[in-house]
């Protein structure tokens, strides 16, 4: 990525507590804009009369099978575009502040964005690691960032792990709790974050992230108190082409299920949640200058919920895989994942039924190479869903009935700097 770099002399008095002088700190602009035309549709939605007592999930209740699919359309969408402005000043020789401001940006026009609406922080860098604060991607989804046919997201990547299907988004900024959907996504950009990066020993990493409970809530007669936090943590090795990941994060009181149909959160008989994603990353490149990457996930919702017969845990395996082939200034690719219909469990041990939950993916693609820093690419794409799954794309055409498959196909242009 090429970047744009500016020199400027910072004097304030109270940056420059050993030295009379003036010292340099530089100043990185960079952006990412990977505009992609395509069109999408939904089919075979599964028709209604299905239910938890016919066949259906338990976590999907009967008026969710609508049978109605989403019509063909044309679109344009912006992907992960981005603006962002970064720089450091160094303090003494093993001592430098930092801060990044980076924003979303839509070339289609669809949407304002706000300022700091992506990987924005400030703090220290060392010998010893990198600590800040601000809104980061997570430790667990640091990994998946790098499972991509390009630098950026599409709707033809990964959406099938990190999410639970359900709607859940593919990926999702959040300073904490937000009571939507997006409460049972692995895949987070994540405020009021602190977190603590480790310099590199013999090709060894860590990462661990804390996103302070700032949405603690009162006990009342009708809900309990809760403290939404989350915790996460990476330990990598990179050695020459091959690389491995393991992920883990724990997302407390944050009641992903209720967002999946099952009962609703913070009541006196649903006091609490943990919601635990694992994962593996892996990747190898080839001589021959193929890479395959592949990721192993589960994911396991919980929660107290005391009353007999409700849904009181739900939990998934997954796995993706992509494989690119580079031939000069062309990239050809093709992906797949799966994700298991898992297990559902009620209060009490009653019958409960995950049946239908289950997904597949699968895209193929082209890019060339203009430019170091600009590439043509377009892509055919598929996501099925059993009976009762509702797995989606990022962006999603819309909400995806029980059912319905997903299928669309365009191209776009990828430009860095």
């Amino acid at each position: 990525m090429r970047k744009s770099v500016l020199y400027i002399a910072v004097a304030g008095a109270a940056c420059l507590p050993f030295t009379a002088s003036a010292q340099a700190s530089e100043v990185t602009i960079y952006g990412t804009f990977l505009p992609f035309a395509d069109n999408i549709r939904t089919t075979g939605a599964t028709a209604p009369g299905l239910s938890p007592a016919t066949g259906g999930a338990s976590l999907v209740s009967a008026a969710a099978y609508t049978g109605i699919n989403l019509p063909a359309r044309n679109r344009v969408t912006s992907g992960t575009s981005n603006l962002g402005f970064k720089g450091d000043y160094r303090i003494n020789e093993d001592l430098k502040v930092f801060w990044q401001v980076e924003s979303a940006v839509s070339p289609d026009g669809d949407a304002p964005n706000a300022l700091t609406s992506r990987n924005s922080a400030v703090g220290l860098k060392g010998s010893w690691g990198t600590v800040f604060f601000g809104s980061w991607d997570t430790p667990y989804k640091y990994p998946i960032l790098f499972v991509g046919a390009l630098r950026g997201l599409n709707p033809f990547d990964n959406a099938i792990t990190a999410n639970p299907g359900f709607n859940v988004p593919g990926t999702t900024t959040q300073t904490g709790r937000a009571n939507s959907k997006a409460d049972a996504s692995f895949n987070r950009r994540q405020g009021n974050s602190l977190q603590y990066w480790t310099p590199t020993w013999n090709g060894f990493s860590a990462r661990i992230a804390y996103s302070a409970g700032e949405g603690k809530t009162v006990a009342s007669a009708t809900s309990a108190s809760v403290t939404p936090d989350l915790w996460s943590a990476l330990v990598t090795y990179q050695k020459g082409p091959f690389g491995i990941s393991y992920a883990h994060e724990r997302h407390n009181d944050y009641f992903g299920l209720a967002q999946m149909g099952g009962s609703a959160a913070a009541t006196l008989t649903n006091t609490t949640s943990k919601d635990d994603g694992d994962e593996l990353v892996a990747h190898y490149t080839f001589p021959t200058g193929t890479k395959l990457s592949v990721i192993a996930e589960r994911l396991a919702y919980n929660t107290t919920d005391s009353v007999v017969g409700n849904v009181n845990s739900y939990e998934r395996d997954a796995w993706y895989a992509l494989v690119q082939q580079k031939l000069g200034a062309h990239q050809l690719w093709a992906s797949l994942g799966s994700a298991g219909a898992g297990k559902t469990t009620r209060t009490g041990g009653a019958p409960a039924s995950s049946d239908g939950l289950g997904g597949r993916q699968w895209t193929v693609g082209y890019s060339y190479a203009l430019a170091k820093c600009a590439d043509l690419y377009a892509s055919y794409y598929c996501m099925t869903n059993d009976r009762s799954a509702s797995y989606a794309l990022f962006p999603p055409a819309g909400t995806v009935a029980p059912g319905a498959d997903t299928k669309g196909f365009g191209m776009g242009l990828l430009y860095t700097f």
